[in-house]
């Protein structure tokens, strides 16, 4: 298979099953991945229900090969940057923002895994309109691989705090 042999299109609610299964399957290697001992990764509790509001409210796009989603992303518009802020450093970062990107659910097979099909989706995902000022992401900070993946797509760590058990950094990418 070759990347041109996948369809890159929004996921519908139809999609729901087989993306939440993709990003459950994927969270669990992040978990290992980042050191991760606890559960408190929502992404591993989702039901299809909630999957399917989050396909229908935000744009949750995907690499399909057929009807089998290997790799998802979703950019969802954020009208209160404010809500990311845990810190003094956050405030003061996001009170020059009304509005931002924020990415969640990044997720790839891992049979396709480092073939360049994640960073396709995030550069992908980087054109919507919803990335046009400011994108924000959370991710582990002790997962070397995907904190590098995000500085290389030129995203920058702005804080990082451990409320969920584990440090879990800010990542920012100012786009004007």
């Amino acid at each position: 298979m070759t990347d041109k042999e996948l369809e890159l299109r929004l996921a519908t609610a139809e999609d729901a099953g087989p993306v939440r299964d993709l990003v459950r399957s994927a969270m669990l290697h992040y978990r290992e991945e980042s050191g991760i001992v606890n559960d408190t990764l929502e992404s591993l509790t989702e039901s299809i229900e909630s999957v399917r509001h989050r396909i229908e409210q935000s744009n949750c796009l995907c690499l399909f090969d057929g009807d089998t989603p290997l790799g998802t992303i979703t950019i969802s518009q954020c009208k209160t940057p404010m809500k990311y802020s845990f810190s003094r450093k956050t405030s003061n970062f996001l009170a020059k923002y009304t509005s931002c990107g924020y990415i969640s659910r990044f997720a790839v097979a891992d049979s396709v895994r480092k073939t360049g099909l994640g960073s396709r989706l995030m550069d992908e995902a980087l054109t919507f309109p919803e990335a046009d000022n400011l994108v924000l992401l959370h991710t582990a900070v002790s997962n070397k691989g995907m904190c590098e993946f995000y500085e290389a797509k030129g995203f920058i760590l702005i804080d990082s705090e451990s409320s969920r058990g584990y440090e879990r950094g800010l990542f920012a990418l100012i786009k004007n």
